[in-house]
């Protein structure tokens, strides 16, 4: 992670590693072999990975990243990166870890557009 705009070979193996580990995670959670994850089969992914979400956010992203009530493999990678980036931007606001943060706009502006 040199920040140069370009893959290394030991940056593309860690992200290769990354993206094999999520393709894993994927299939173990598409029950129908269907090549797609639905609303229910997402959420129990989700809880896997330690996100606690409401079913109104589930159905959310559901809407956001799905086609026909189906989310795709590249899809779901999208969903996780930035379900991620979003978790962590609000953990370092969230610094005495109740769940809730106080953003000015700007803040919460600069946390979103970064993402």
């Amino acid at each position: 992670r040199d920040m140069s705009g370009t893959l290394g070979f030991n940056e593309f193996k860690e992200l290769w590693a990354v993206v094999n580990g999520w393709k894993q995670h994927f299939v173990s959670f598409d029950n129908d072999s269907s090549g797609t994850v639905d609303r229910q089969e997402l959420e129990k992914a989700l809880m896997n990975m330690g996100f606690r979400l409401s079913p109104q956010a589930v159905t959310a992203i559901t809407r956001r990243y799905s086609t026909r009530g189906k989310i795709t493999f590249d899809d779901y990678i999208a969903c996780c990166v930035k379900l991620r980036a979003l978790t962590e931007c609000f953990r370092r606001r969230d610094t005495s870890q109740q769940g809730f943060v106080n953003f000015q706009y700007d803040d919460f502006i600069q946390c979103v557009m970064s993402i």
